[in-house]
């Protein structure tokens, strides 16, 4: 499975939250979306959720390299 997708799993499981996928991270992702989605506008939100997505992105693209499931 491509990192791209392992990521666009856990997104879908983190907005829907109907068990299609196996996906740990989903309900901390959400509740964390959630809680930004309170305190800050949209640029902001966007501002940081960046370094977020690209730090989970790299995060599975390691375990993919190495082999491995870190989850």
């Amino acid at each position: 499975m491509s990192v791209q997708w392992k990521l666009a799993e856990i997104v879908h499981e983190a907005d829907l939250d109907d068990e299609r996928y196996d996906a740990p991270e989903a309900p901390g992702l959400d509740v964390v979306l959630r809680g930004l989605s309170m305190i800050c506008d949209d640029d902001r939100i966007l501002e940081l959720t960046g370094p977020l997505f690209d730090g989970l992105y790299e995060y599975h693209r390691r375990a993919t390299l190495i082999g491995r499931d870190l989850s």
